[in-house]
């Protein structure tokens, strides 16, 4: 059973990543784009994969506890860092996301969030705001910002995980 639990556990990280690429490349892409309507769609795909991602997020998660629990792995500090890590990221995630990335929602007439409401708790869209202010949001956001830290985070959860090295 455990093996099961811990190909869960994998299935939702890779799940997780293929949902939340579209937002990763949107990121990129976004700073690229000048056509308000192909703005719009690209924001609009982003938000379209968040709830995959929040469920596979879900699955990765619950799966990972039932994994530490089922292997005793909870007496041992790096399953404790990994966590520690995961919400760090989160959490970064979420901050720099809600920051950079609604007010663009908004300025372009999409629904949008402010932060801290969770999946599903949006805005109205609102009339767009004008072409200049929306290319001065875009060009704000630097997608560098949550590719590093996100990638570099990542990386450290997968080495304590096969690892295990305390």
């Amino acid at each position: 059973m455990y093996q099961w639990v811990v190909f869960l556990h994998i299935l939702g990280a890779l799940l997780f990543f293929m949902a939340h690429g579209a937002s990763m490349a949107m990121a990129f892409q976004l700073r690229r784009e000048y056509n308000l309507d192909r703005i719009r769609a690209i924001l609009d795909l982003s938000n379209v994969m968040l709830p995959v991602a929040y469920g596979a997020l879900a699955l990765l998660v619950l799966a990972g506890i039932a994994a530490g629990i089922m292997g005793s792995w909870f007496s041992r500090g790096w399953i404790w860092a990994a966590i520690v890590l995961l919400v760090v990221m989160w959490g970064m995630m979420v901050v720099y996301g809600t920051r950079f990335y609604s007010p663009i929602r908004k300025a372009i007439g999409l629904p949008y969030r402010t932060g801290g409401e969770g999946p599903g708790s949006e805005y109205p869209a609102e009339p767009p705001a004008n072409e200049a202010e929306i290319m001065t949001l875009i060009q704000r956001a630097n997608p560098m910002h949550l590719a590093i830290p996100g990638l570099g985070i990542a990386a450290v959860i997968l080495w304590l995980m096969v690892f295990k090295p305390f």
